[in-house]
């Protein structure tokens, strides 16, 4: 099936079809009928759904491995059904049928309607289908535009990508969301967890699923990339698609954790914005990596492998946090954890992350010795260096507990649980090491290497001195290391005034401006770190601030030249 404008629209109208027969058609239907029999029927159709959308992806796999053909139907199919699966849910919640045990489990009848659609994602079933709807989302405008059947990377990358989003289809079958049986106790429903009843709950875990979805591509093409390291992709769409794919699941990623972090200050009872809980420190892995990637710009091509695995990490670490999050036996805030039936996955995942890591951190210390001379590389060799070393330290963190607790079952061996003074102290030694580079890289070419040494050495004196001075009044501690990340701050601001030109375009600007905007977000939100949690007010001021920046930086550079680059593929 050749593609066109005309062939997409004959598509949508096809999967519109599908969608409204069942979420809307269907259910009309079914209102001649009583309750019970309504009930019976909709759980029918949701296991009937579950399973035509795994024989449709059988068949798509089949045309995909035997006969390299890419149907645009068979993925809208699959798209259109795990959509309807999901709205037929949905719908379930909305009608209060609490004869479906995962209805009941996570709604009540004077749960506010706009929570009765956001509970589908409070339970595993519920989350997984979520997850696999993007899944499929992504899969299916990834695959368009392409009918070559020599694009191997291109092909066998889809094949990957869909045996992965099987495994969801699967699981949700085992799942078996659509189960039902008559509730004995709470018949008006169990209800969701108070905690979860704030604005937050619907958009931070939707960022998270999205952002989630969105990195399967990029993983797959950098798996294929690595082990036929002489391809590439060959359709100007699929290589647009797969910059897109990681720029905006950092965006989204970042929206997600940020929104999260928020959430934690304000709705819930933690009273701040971070505290190393388990669950809040995995999120932070796949970002790390993500972050890391776009350091990688300069040496992208000379040391392509690195780049490859970096690619591969984003996806693991995103399944380690899963595993972490949902089952890897380690106690958190979060009441969905503590757990201990997904440990040996969790150490599975957690240990090729390590191995992969080092890895990287090997090869990356090689790649400083060699180019020591070259500061503009070495200083992103540098940045690229922390942020690999950030996400390996919390990797290694998080796996101590489920590695200790699976070796106490065979012997004398005590479970360890690491503290969040370990998170603290590493993450501050490496941010501070990103930082100082990121203020070499922000005042290089303005001056010498030594004058920028010397500043960043009479700032921390500075405040050091003002620390205990303030210290001795009030008896307030202030982290030396803060001047490092004001310093930061001033860098990039000077940075940004020195590149300001008027007569500049908006895109020339956002091309040279779009980093520093990060780069303050980032400084501002590492100062609001350190700030004492007594001065709540500045503590708010600095994350916010920072939030928005970051934001800033990323948002334009992203969509922009996204639709620019798009116009030129025309």
């Amino acid at each position: 099936m050749k593609f066109d404008h005309y062939t997409l629209k004959k598509i949508f109208l096809i999967d519109l079809i599908v969608i409204l027969s069942v979420v809307i058609v269907i259910p009309l239907v079914l209102d001649l009928f009583g309750l019970n029999v309504k009930i019976l029927v909709i759980s029918f159709i949701g296991n009937l759904l579950i399973i035509s959308t795994i024989i449709i992806t059988i068949f798509d796999l089949f045309y995909l491995l035997r006969l390299k053909r890419n149907i645009y139907l068979l993925s809208s199919l699959s798209m259109a059904l795990s959509i309807s699966l999901f709205f037929l849910l949905e719908y379930c919640f909305v009608n209060d049928y609490f004869d479906i045990i995962y209805v009941w489990s996570y709604n009540e009848t004077t749960l506010p309607l706009v929570y009765k659609f956001v509970a589908i994602w409070a339970g595993e079933a519920g989350s997984i289908m979520t997850w696999m709807v993007f899944n499929t989302i992504v899969i299916f405008f990834y695959r368009l535009k392409n009918q070559n059947r020599d694009d191997t990377v291109f092909i066998m990358s889809t094949i990957v990508s869909m045996l992965i989003s099987s495994v969801f289809l699967i699981i949700l079958f085992f799942y078996n969301p659509f189960q039902t049986e008559t509730p004995i106790i709470f018949p008006n429903g169990r209800g969701l967890n108070s905690l979860l009843i704030s604005p937050f709950m619907i958009w931070h875990p939707l960022f998270t699923f999205i952002a989630y979805a969105t990195f399967l591509i990029p993983f797959t093409i950098s798996i294929i990339r690595l082990l036929k390291p002489n391809l590439s992709l060959q359709n100007p769409y699929q290589k647009s698609f797969y910059d897109f794919s990681l720029k905006f699941g950092w965006l989204v990623l970042t929206l997600s954790i940020g929104l999260g972090a928020y959430w934690a200050k304000v709705a819930l009872t933690w009273g701040r914005y971070w505290g190393w809980d388990p669950v809040e420190t995995v999120s932070l892995i796949p970002w790390f990596l993500s972050t890391a990637y776009f350091h990688t710009i300069t040496f992208k091509k000379t040391n392509s492998k690195l780049v490859k695995i970096n690619g591969i990490m984003i996806f693991l670490s995103i399944i380690f946090s899963t595993l972490i999050t949902r089952g890897g036996g380690l106690t958190s805030l979060h009441a969905f954890t503590g757990e201990s039936n997904l440990i040996i996955l969790t150490l599975i995942v957690g240990s090729i992350l390590v191995v992969c890591s080092l890895y990287v951190i090997y090869e990356t210390l090689n790649s400083l010795s060699e180019n020591y001379k070259k500061t503009r590389l070495f200083l992103d060799y540098l940045s690229y260096l922390c942020l690999v070393m950030l996400a390996f330290v919390c990797i290694f963190g998080l796996l101590i507990s489920p590695l200790t607790y699976f070796l106490s079952l065979f012997s004398n061996i005590n479970v360890l649980y690491v503290g969040t003074d370990y998170f603290i102290l590493t993450t501050l030694i490496l941010a501070s090491v990103l930082v100082i580079s990121l203020v070499f890289c922000s005042f290089y070419g303005t001056y010498k290497l030594k004058v920028i040494a010397i500043i960043l050495v009479i700032g921390v004196i500075v405040q050091t001195i003002l620390s205990f001075v303030l210290f001795s009044i009030s008896g307030v501690w202030m982290n030396p290391v803060i001047s490092i990340f004001i310093i930061a701050l001033l860098s990039s601001i000077l940075r940004l005034i020195k590149d300001f030109d008027i007569n500049t375009g908006l895109k020339q600007y956002l091309r040279i401006n779009s980093k520093t905007y990060v780069h303050i977000g980032l400084s501002l939100i590492l100062i609001g770190t350190l700030i004492n949690p007594g001065i709540w007010i500045f503590q708010d001021i600095f994350y916010i601030s920072g939030f928005i920046f970051f934001m800033s930086g990323i948002i334009p550079s992203i969509f922009i030249f996204f639709f620019l680059r798009r116009n030129k593929l025309k």
